[in-house]
């Protein structure tokens, strides 16, 4: 089942202060966690427990994502470094 992608209002200006290509690659890396955004390794825990992460390691960077199954969607919640 494929997720669709909603996006939280501050991510938009924290995205923006992004390299390009830094945007490319976690565009490429979004574009797989869509199909299957359910990833137990990339879960968070504590207060953030029912949110789930994606790192560029090279980049230092980190988006930080929550499911909505019930609607099938991603909400991207922040980037950055």
């Amino acid at each position: 089942m494929v997720y669709s992608i909603k996006v939280h209002e501050d991510f938009v200006a924290e995205l923006n202060k992004l390299d390009p290509t830094i945007k490319q690659q976690l565009r490429k890396k979004l574009d797989k966690v869509v199909e299957n955004p359910h990833i137990p390794k990339n879960r968070l825990s504590g207060e953030l427990h029912n949110c789930y992460k994606i790192k560029l390691r090279k980049a230092g960077v980190m988006l930080v994502y929550q499911l909505n199954d019930d609607e099938t969607c991603i909400l991207l919640l922040t980037v950055g470094r």
